[in-house]
């Protein structure tokens, strides 16, 4: 076990950090249950704020890689949308968060893999800021998820899985799956992901913000706005992606 532990590359350690830092959210919202109950729609608020300028700014990264980045952000806006239609109304409440944040932090694993590759000592500095905003991610999930009608344990389970665990998975297979993928491939990804997210924040999100009318909210979307738009300084390029799966072969052959 030690020694695989060594073996591992910087991006899936990175990973797991941010694993790390959005379980250590959710266990400060278990700690106040009823203070985040009490106080959902101002984490929602914020939730939107991140998620719409998170969405903005992946997809110029999406579009310099794909010219086709429009049609994949508006399939990725239109599938939650459907999700949201098809389902029924709690049903697709629970579910829409769950695939958006979910593939968004899948996404941030693939990154990973892009950044360290790219450069070691650059995937440090910008795991900086996509590691910093995984505690937020775990709060706005599980906070979503109970502002749906979703039970404590619920929550905190499907908020585990949302914003924890496909961090790493992503991480993990970018090992893999991106090994001789073009930046086309990775720009579809990010522009679904982008257009997911849009929905999310622009369109899933203010329903429940506009039910409590709490004129601080306002504030609270705002903040999630800048900081999101801070932290967008730490994403870069993808086209410069050589991959390694050295490590993926080694821990296969165990």
């Amino acid at each position: 076990m030690g020694s695989l532990t060594s073996t591992l590359p910087p991006a899936v350690v990175a990973s797991l950090v941010a694993a790390l830092v959005a379980t250590l959210g959710l266990v400060t919202v278990l700690l106040r249950d009823e203070w985040a109950t009490r106080n959902r729609v101002l984490f929602t608020a914020f939730a939107a704020g991140v998620l719409v300028t998170t969405a903005l700014t992946l997809f110029p990264e999406a579009l310099e890689a794909t010219a086709s980045a429009p049609l994949y952000a508006l399939l990725g806006y239109l599938g939650l949308y459907g999700i949201n239609l098809f389902f029924t109304r709690t049903g697709g409440a629970i579910i829409a968060p769950l695939i958006a944040i979910g593939l968004h932090s899948y996404i941030d694993g693939f990154e990973y893999g892009i950044l360290f590759d790219h450069d070691i000592s650059l995937g440090w500095t910008a795991s900086f800021g996509l590691i910093a905003h995984e505690f937020a991610e775990g709060v706005i999930l599980y906070s979503v998820l109970r502002a749906a009608g979703v039970g404590t344990v619920g929550a905190m389970i499907g908020s585990f899985i949302g914003a924890a665990v496909t961090t790493p998975v992503g991480a993990i297979t970018s090992q893999v799956v991106l090994d001789g993928s073009s930046p086309e491939t990775v720009g579809m990804l990010l522009a679904v992901a982008s257009g997911a997210l849009l929905y999310l924040g622009a369109t899933h999100l203010p329903g429940h913000i506009q039910q409590e009318r709490r004129p601080l909210a306002v504030v609270f979307y705002l903040v999630g706005a800048v900081l999101a738009m801070g932290l967008s300084f730490g994403h870069t390029g993808h086209e410069q992606y050589i991959p390694d799966n050295e490590w993926v072969q080694s821990l296969l052959s165990r």
